[in-house]
This record gives C-alpha cells, structure tokens and sequence, in this order.
C-alpha cells in the first residue's frame, strides 16, 4: 500500500511540473447560449457536497466539490442520522456515470467521506481529484482541547482513519487492469483554471503551509480548515464562489494574492459556524469570522450547507448578521437547493419551501433609494413625492401613514442584473381583512380614496421566485372634523367647556384652544392643547373662545364662541 501512494506522490510531482500559473480572471467568461450551468447544493447534512452540472441529457458533464461524509452528518433526527451516502444517492439518483473531476477542498471526514463509496462503485468514472497534498502536514497540539496551545504544537502529517479509507480506495483504482478506473491526483497550483464544459473554475489555493497555530473552541480542528481550497467559478455573466470551510487567515492570504473574490452566489464557510468565541477578540466591527469574506464577496445570494435539525444548531445568529444583506438558502429547511446559470440569469429551485429563501435579505434604504438582495432599487411613492419604505410579510408593522388626499402609488423597481422583473402584482387589504384569502391584481398603479383604513401589499415576480413586500397602513380623509361641540359646566366660581367632534376615518389627533379677553386681537395669543378649559367667568367676562379640531390626516376646523 505504502509503494503506491510513492507511486502516487511520484506522479504528482510529475503533473505539477505541467501546471502553468495563469492570469487572475477578472473579465466576464463568454459563453454560448446553447447550455446551462448548474450548482445541486446536495442536502448531506452539516457537511458539504456539491454537484456541478453542465448542460442537460446525455450529453451534460458533471463534476464534484466535496461529497459530504458517510452518512447523514450531525442531525437530531433519528430518520436523518440512518441515511448512509447521500452524496452517493444523488449520483445514482441524477444517473450520473462520470465526473470529470473532484475538488476536495481540505480533508475532513464531512468533506471526504462520502467519496469512499463513489470510489468503490466501478460504474462510475472519474477523471482527476484535486486537492491538497496526501502527505498534508499542519500544526497540531493536544487532543485535550483545554491543553492545546501554540507551543506544544508540532508538524504533524494528517492521517484520519477516513482520509486513508480515500487514499486506499485511490490507490485501488489505479491497480485496476481497466485504465478507465484510473484517477489522477492533483494538487492545483493557486491562480490555475480548469474548466467543466464552458464554466470557468479558477483555484485560490492551496496557499503557503504557514498558518500560525491558534485559535478558540478545538485548535487542531480549526487549524485543518485553514487548508481549504477556495475556488471561483464563472459562467458568463454569474459567478460563485465555494469555500469549503475557509477561516479568517485562509481569506487574508487570499486578498493579499490579488484574487478577486466577488461573487453572485456565496457558500458560507463551515455550515455557518462562529468559528471563534468572543474571547478570542476578533478585529473591530467583526461579528464573526466570516465577516472579511463576506465583505469582499458582496454577494445577493448565500448557501449554508448544514443539515435538517443539525445538532451544531447553525447558522449561528453573528453569522445570519454578517449575511444580513443576502437572501439566505439553508439545506437545513430546504433540502438540496440547485442554482442554474443560463450565462446571465440565475435560477433557485428548492427540494423544500418554494423556491423561497430561508431567510430574506434585509430592505437598505440610503434615504434616497431602498434596495433588497435581488431588486437593485425599489421605488413606491406616494402621489409623485413622498417614498413609501416597505417591510417584508411577517414582521413588525411600520407606523400608519395619514393623510388628507386620496393617495396614488406608484409602484416600481429595477433589478439585479443576474435576474429580471417578469410582473409586479398587488392587492389592498382593508382593515379587518384576511390577507391570505386575498388575490393579487397586475399592476404598477394603485389609487386608495377618502374612508380607506388599508394596507397595500406588492409582489415583483422575479426569475429568481417572487418577492412580497408590505406597506405601512394607509388612511385617506378627505374631511374636516364635524359636529363640532363646545359645552358649556359650571364648577362652583369657575366654569367649565368641554370640547368634542366626531373625526373622520382617521380618528382625533389634538384640539386646542385660545381665551382672548373681550377687546383683544387673537392673532397675539398662542393655542394650548387641551380637551377642554376651566375659566374665572368674572376675569373672561364676554371674553370669546377658539377652539381648534385636528384629526390624525391634517384636516382641521376652528370654531368660536361667546363666554
């Protein structure tokens, strides 16, 4: 066994010397219109397996991004826990036969595992399997987490009992008479390329075995994950980026290379773990260690690959506010989630929940422009002026919104330029009614009249699934207070008047008053707020009294009288 991983490692060095370092891509990949390009976020629980297609039937070509682990990976579910290869299924499931390759981003059993399986099934075929060195050293220290420290730890070669199961089923492979169960093993060269079909993959790593010793939770855990190997994937117009279970350092060296790391379509490292506590004081402003990646990858859209009921209980909450900006998918809620590229629209498809998000992306307003993950701007105004800033179904209602015309709103928004506005509907739910029982309108326009006590819920019907945004409640009054009451009590030396009036649809905001003495202008006294006034009757002798109704919309109504 020992004599063919030499053989192995020979022939490594072999193709490595073949390996040319080339230019950074920056520009968009051109591509014909003919395929489409495909990512199946494949549900193997907290692990991560990724099966890339391109084109459809008999003629698409598959490859690989990790393959999840043996079984289910870190469920409560006991239904979940019993399924075995998952990564394995889906294979058998989507009639895949060949892979032109797979990328193992570091080896960890949740990344690896289920490759053991593949291999052993001859019906499948694999060209190349990228990833890092077989003979991959790292620092490590202690097995018991609260004696790990950086000086004990020690280079040390990584030997999992399920990395050497991948090793051994490689090695297999190529003692087969049959040449075309032969595999290559590559480790790529960072800023190298390959492609599958017309798709573009572009490697950041492996980088430098430098990585400092150090970290919370388990050191030699985390210290493994430094080795994951990012890569950048563009068809066309779309791009993604997929990055095994990358930390901080691993992200600090790739912006110091140079690479680009913007993309449409984020993986979220390590199934959207913290990755690191608290006490470890990240850099200011970082609410987790994801933080530096997600900047740099002002993605719209992320991908947490961690399983239904995971017993890591992830996304943690700093993470989910770190992707705050992004319309989330988590394999946890919604299965296996299959993005499609036609080269300049991306497609979401869900095994569970519609296509929907898990977690939408928040609404940003600069005040001039409000914008969400998928519509590059919003624009609902009011009667040609006043900007409407919406809310998603669901959450808190914003304040009321009154007024003392019948309101026009205008409603519009542009998109991102990886997807596209086929039709906006809405629908006005007046108070008391059910929303759920009613059905949307087409339209880009709609008019609320005198009396309406509404809210105006939109939909922008997207290639990426539809987008449903609520307004604040709407109250149009037209009308001035009426019915106007002044009444008049005496209270021992002193009398009372009590003000009243009926206020429309949009109920009282405020009355007010003034007691100008007999002989005086009533332009130098200020009103005070009150619902009533108490007066010495000898003092305010044929004095007279202004009284002010306002209602909630604007529309007021002054009246006077002798006292």
């Amino acid at each position: 066994m020992k004599e063919g991983i030499k053989k192995i490692t020979a022939c490594l060095l072999i193709i490595l010397m073949t390996i040319t370092l080339t230019p950074i891509y920056k520009a968009t990949h051109k591509v014909s219109a003919a395929q489409n390009f495909k990512i199946h976020f494949i549900d193997v629980g907290c692990a991560d397996g990724a099966l890339l297609q391109y084109g459809e039937g008999s003629n698409a070509k598959y490859a690989m991004i990790d393959t999840g682990a043996e079984k289910y990976n870190g469920t409560k579910d006991k239904t979940y826990a019993k399924k075995k290869d998952p990564a394995y299924e889906y294979l058998k499931k989507m009639g895949v036969k060949h892979l032109e390759f797979v990328i193992l981003t570091h080896p960890h059993r949740d990344h690896i595992g289920g490759l053991v399986k593949i291999l052993k099934d001859k019906t499948i075929t694999i060209n190349t399997i990228y990833g890092n060195s077989l003979e991959m050293t790292y620092l490590r220290s202690n097995d018991n987490v609260k004696e790990q420290t950086s000086e004990t730890a020690k280079w040390t070669k990584f030997d999992s009992n399920t990395y050497q199961k991948v090793k051994d089923e490689i090695e297999k492979r190529n003692s087969e008479e049959d040449e075309s169960l032969h595999v290559k093993y590559v480790i790529p060269k960072a800023g190298s390329k390959i492609y599958l079909g017309q798709a573009q993959i572009t490697f950041y790593g492996p980088l430098e075995n430098n990585y400092k010793y150090g970290r919370q939770v388990d050191l030699n855990v985390r210290q493994e994950n430094k080795y994951s190997i990012v890569t950048r994937i563009v068809y066309g117009k779309n791009s993604f980026l997929m990055t095994g279970d990358a930390q901080r350092e691993t992200i600090e060296k790739i912006i110091k290379k140079g690479y680009n790391l913007q993309a449409q379509v984020l993986k979220e490292p390590h199934h959207g773990y913290q990755d690191v506590k608290e006490k470890d004081k990240l850099i200011a402003g970082r609410t987790s260690d994801h933080k530096l990646l997600i900047d740099h990858t002002k993605a719209n859209i992320a991908v947490i690959s961690n399983g239904y009921k995971n017993t890591g209980e992830v996304p943690m909450k700093n993470v989910l506010t770190d992707l705050s900006k992004m319309d989330i998918y988590e394999t946890g809620n919604r299965g296996t989630i299959v993005i499609t590229s036609d080269g300049s629209h991306l497609y979401v498809r869900t095994e569970k929940g519609g296509n929907k998000p898990s977690v939408n992306g928040k609404i940003i307003s600069s005040g001039k422009s409000i914008s969400m993950p998928v519509l590059q701007s919003i624009d609902i105004v009011s009667n040609k002026k006043t900007k409407i800033l919406p809310a998603y179904p669901g959450t808190k209602d914003a304040k009321s919104i009154y007024t003392n015309k019948n309101v026009t709103i205008k409603i519009n928004a542009s998109a991102r330029s990886f997807t596209k506005i086929n039709s906006v509907q809405y629908k006005i739910v007046k108070k008391g009614q059910s929303s759920a029982k009613l059905p949307y309108r087409y339209g880009k326009s709609v008019t609320l009249k005198n009396g309406t006590i509404a809210k105006v819920y939109v939909k922008y019907n997207t290639m990426l699934g539809e987008k449903k945004l609520k307004l604040p409640q709407i109250v149009v009054d037209t009308k001035v207070p009426t019915k106007l009451r002044l009444k008049k009590k005496k209270s021992g030396k002193k009398k009372k008047v009590t003000f009243s009036a009926n206020y429309g649809t949009s109920g009282k905001k405020k009355t007010a008053y003034k007691l100008v003495p007999k002989g005086k202008s009533a332009k130098k006294y200020k009103w005070k707020t009150a619902n009533g006034v108490r007066y010495d009757a000898k003092k305010y002798r044929k004095a007279r009294l202004y009284v002010r109704f306002i209602d909630k919309a604007g529309n007021s109504k002054t009246t006077k009288m002798s006292i």
